[in-house]
């Protein structure tokens, strides 16, 4: 087991290394996201969550520094709203399954906001578990089946899962996340108890029509520091490197590395929530 760890560290770590050798023209923009995290139990080994993630940006997509103001939120990049159905089929694995999610996104030119669009997903996932003392390892692997919607007006009101899906083009990409997380004051994670966490995700395009200057897609790496505050509320704080192999601009060669300050609340076990405000 120790063996495969190392392992994977070497393959996410050597792919990045791989596709950064080249010449490369590299964008640095400030992000903050922010992240909601709703969880509860549905019956047996059944559970659900709902994510609503906000992810802002300094820089309008243009790479013109004339248009920074050094404030991470500044702009409205993305608004993701992701369900999940779990199963847990035992302490080490668990199935999987966003039935539909929804990400509404801004595109940037010559510093302002010149178009939204809308993309629908569906991704099956499954997350592997292994535990060495207090060190918790999570292998997350991920398929995405994503349909990309037409660019619309950005004067009109945009509810979460409308867009302009006539002409929808289709994507397909796999995502692998290896994670650890340590508890620091305490063996387990209990209540009260500080931790720290670090991933690196790997994004790689799949599909015949995928060349091979895009088949990677991007990769981030966090490392960041939690609070479990109770059964039901965790807080945590991270910073993350977004690396997005863009390839697009008349040379092919931008990339842009997002600086991503993180927020993330997690709410969980919703329904003993509401069943205690019943016994009041």
């Amino acid at each position: 087991m120790k063996n495969y760890f190392i392992a994977t560290i070497y393959l996410l770590l050597g792919s990045t290394i791989a596709f950064s050798q080249s010449p490369r023209q590299y964008y640095h923009i400030a992000n903050g996201w922010t992240d909601v995290n709703l969880s509860g139990k549905i019956a047996g080994k059944f559970s659900w969550q709902l994510e609503n993630q906000q992810r802002r940006e300094d820089m309008q997509g243009d790479y013109n520094p004339a248009t920074t103001t050094g404030n991470p939120y500044n702009n409205l990049n993305q608004n993701v709203l992701r369900p999940y159905i779990h199963f847990q089929l035992n302490p080490n694995v668990r199935f999987s399954l966003m039935p539909l999610g929804w990400i509404g996104s801004n595109r940037f030119k010559e510093g302002s906001t010149s178009a939204f669009f809308s993309e629908y997903r569906i991704s099956p996932q499954v997350i592997l578990t292994q535990n060495f003392g207090r060190v918790r390892i999570d292998s997350r692997l991920r398929y995405e089946f994503r349909w990309l919607g037409q660019n619309q007006d950005v004067s009109e009101f945009h509810v979460p899962y409308s867009g302009d899906f006539t002409n929808a083009t289709f994507r397909k990409r796999f995502r692998y996340q290896l994670k650890t997380t340590i508890p620091l004051n305490h063996a387990k994670m209990d209540d009260k108890t500080f931790y720290v966490q670090a991933y690196n995700e790997l994004f790689v395009n799949m599909g015949e029509k995928v060349a091979s200057t895009n088949l990677l897609d991007q990769n981030r790496v966090l490392i960041g520091v939690g609070y479990k505050i109770n059964k039901f509320v965790s807080l945590e704080a991270g910073y993350m490197q977004q690396t997005i192999f863009r390839f697009n601009n008349a040379d092919k060669n931008n990339v842009e590395i997002n600086n991503v300050l993180q927020l993330n609340l997690a709410i969980s076990n919703v329904e003993q929530l509401f069943k205690k405000e019943e016994k009041k």
